[in-house]
């Protein structure tokens, strides 16, 4: 009897080892300006922009304006340079859900980078819709 509690234990204090190193490896991404190398649009942050706005469809709303504003987003680029985690911190109507349809659109970045290695970056900007 003594073997198998033992064994038992032995068998959960490996489960915990190893749950451990798992959760670990979840690492929450860095804030933009916290980074040594910031992630980068292919063409710069210009072209980020200019991407925006060639590929953004205003909507309209119920009267048929389009409105005008502003939109604060948080996007996170992960390790490989995709854009991940789309975010409408605030929103502009509807036009939230077309922001994060672009921004699914988006090519790969450079990814951003911490002591030599690539790192998750958070990057919060606003698109000013006029």
């Amino acid at each position: 009897m003594k073997k198998f509690v033992v064994l038992v234990l032995g068998l959960l204090f490996a489960n915990l080892g190893f749950s451990k190193n798992e959760i670990n490896q979840v690492e929450a991404p860095l804030q933009y300006n916290a980074v040594e190398v910031k992630p980068l649009f292919p063409g710069g942050m210009g072209e980020f922009m200019m991407f925006v706005m060639k590929n953004y469809q205003a909507p309209e709303n119920e009267e048929g304006e389009v409105l005008t504003g502003t939109i604060h987003v948080s996007i996170i680029i992960d390790k490989e340079g995709n854009v991940t985690n789309v975010q409408i911190l605030r929103d502009l109507g509807n036009a939230g859900k077309e922001v994060k349809r672009v921004l699914a659109k988006c090519p790969k970045w450079t990814p951003g980078r911490n002591k030599g290695e690539n790192v998750a970056v958070e990057y919060n900007f606003p698109i000013t819709i006029k």
